[in-house]
Order: structure tokens, then sequence, then C-alpha cells
């Protein structure tokens, strides 16, 4: 991402209110990503001010909370600050257009409406044996989109990219244009 795209970031979230909790798709998850074994890890890609990483650190993990955007972030070590809580959760800036996932690191990583490709083998790979993967992410609709195409799945592009881990669940919603899928690494 280039250093426009973090500013477009930067003032998008500086001027948005805190969001109340976590993706209802993710909720919806809950019983099948609570951490299976102590010390799980969870990766949070493009975090934002971290809702869904608060989540996760909640339900047991040491989330690894990235963003590009600098505001996001403080405002998540804020709440972290405030939460009263211990929550072991780990904000990071990293452009995600350079950015690599350690491999055999995580036990789940998380995605949800953030778009790039190139991180789709390296989200896979940095899954640890029998680890979770979940993305939601906008999908191109048939007619009418006026939505950059370049930030858009195509239909069925989603679970093809992953083709090497177990699939648990696909989603495509061409109505509404988003797709989601859980899949598990089948190590």
């Amino acid at each position: 991402m280039s250093d426009q795209d973090r500013q477009h970031w930067n003032l998008r979230y500086a001027a948005a209110t805190l969001e109340a909790g976590p993706s209802a798709w993710v909720v919806e998850h809950e019983a099948l990503i609570r951490p299976r074994r102590a010390n799980s890890r969870a990766l949070d890609l493009a975090c934002g001010t971290g809702q869904n990483s608060l989540y996760l650190a909640r339900l047991g993990y040491r989330v690894d909370a990235w963003d590009i955007s600098d505001i996001a972030l403080e405002r998540l070590r804020e709440v972290l600050a405030a939460a009263g809580e211990a929550l072991d959760v780990t904000p990071r800036w990293a452009d995600l257009d350079d950015s690599s996932i350690p491999p055999a690191t995580y036990d789940l990583v998380l995605d949800v409406n953030f778009l790039q490709r190139r991180l789709f083998a390296s989200m896979a790979e940095g899954l640890r044996p029998g680890g979770l993967l979940l993305v939601r992410a906008l999908m191109r609709r048939p007619a009418g989109d006026d939505r950059n195409p370049a930030y858009l799945l195509e239909p069925g592009e989603l679970s093809s990219a992953f083709g090497q881990l177990h699939m648990l669940k696909y989603v495509e919603d061409v109505v509404e244009g988003w797709a989601a899928l859980v899949a598990r690494d089948p190590s």
C-alpha cells in the first residue's frame, strides 16, 4: 500500500467512531474458532481499530493485529490500556502490500473485508497444522457494480484460492456482493 493509502485510512479512522463490537460473521463462528490448545495464536489482518482482535483475545488467543493505519492502531492501544482486563493483543503497523505471514505460526488467520490476493498463499502457509482460516471479502455483483474491481473477488475465486485447505464452509452472496470461507489446514 502506498503512503497515500495509509493517509486515506488514517483520515477515515480519525473521523470514525469506534465500532461497538466484533463482526457478527466472526461471532457466528465462535464455537468453531474457540482455541483448541493453550497459547493459541491468531492473526487479524487489516484489523482496523481491533474489535475482532479484542474478541479473539477474550476467547483466549494471543493476537497479532496488523493494519496500515497508525491512527487505527493507536485507538486499539487506547482501548487495550483502558480495558481493565489483560488482553494479549499486539498491534503492529504493517503494509500488507509488502508484508508476509510467517509460516506455521497461527492457529487462526482472520481476514474480514480486506482483499490482498498476494497474501492468499501466505495466509494458508501461516497456519499451524489444524489451524483455521476465516475470510470474508467483497465480491463482484453480476450487474451494475460501481465498486472498484481491484478490491472485489470474482465468483468462485475465494474457494479456488484455498484449495489446499479443507473447506468447512463457503458462501457467496451475489446479490449483496460478498464471499466467505472457513477452512482448516488438513495437516
